[in-house]
């Protein structure tokens, strides 16, 4: 199995967590007299056995990521996911700080005016290099994931 099909898989478990939660939830409390389609102790099972399989696989993806390099790099691939979260929270940064500067609102004369502390082309061209990078990075660990075994 490749790594990008273990990623996958492990999205699938993740959401098929999600499910089994809500229907527990959702099926933990029912009016005297009803029937469920499906035992609470059938679903809890589910929920911990997909559980199980889903940290399994969690480890297996972290240790892997932890070993392997990125193609062409010898940069790890766990150094690579985290230089690509630290060129998102810039890049949210950045956007967050153009979009606050950029709401500039009118008041009459007689009200206080608002003027900009930043340089927001400066900014836009500093979250458009980030952007380049991360998009760079991303191709990059995604073509990793491909020829990676697990």
């Amino acid at each position: 199995m490749k790594l990008a099909e273990a990623l996958l898989l492990r999205r699938d478990l993740e959401a098929k967590l999600t499910a089994l939660k809500q229907d527990v939830l959702a099926n933990a409390l029912i009016q005297e007299g009803d029937i469920l389609d499906i035992s609470m102790e059938e679903l809890i099972q589910d929920y911990q056995k997909t559980n199980e399989e889903f940290s399994h696989l969690v480890v297996k993806i972290n240790k892997r990521n932890a070993e392997a390099t990125l193609h062409h790099s010898d940069k790890l691939i766990v150094e690579a996911l985290e230089e690509r979260e630290s060129l998102r929270r810039q890049h949210s940064f950045f956007n967050n700080t153009i979009e606050t500067a950029n709401d500039i609102r009118r008041f009459g004369r007689n009200e206080i005016r608002m003027v900009r502390a930043v340089d927001t082309k400066e900014l836009t061209k500093k979250m458009n290099d980030i952007s380049k990078k991360l998009r760079e990075l991303d191709g990059n660990i995604q073509q990793t994931n491909w020829l990676v075994d697990l």
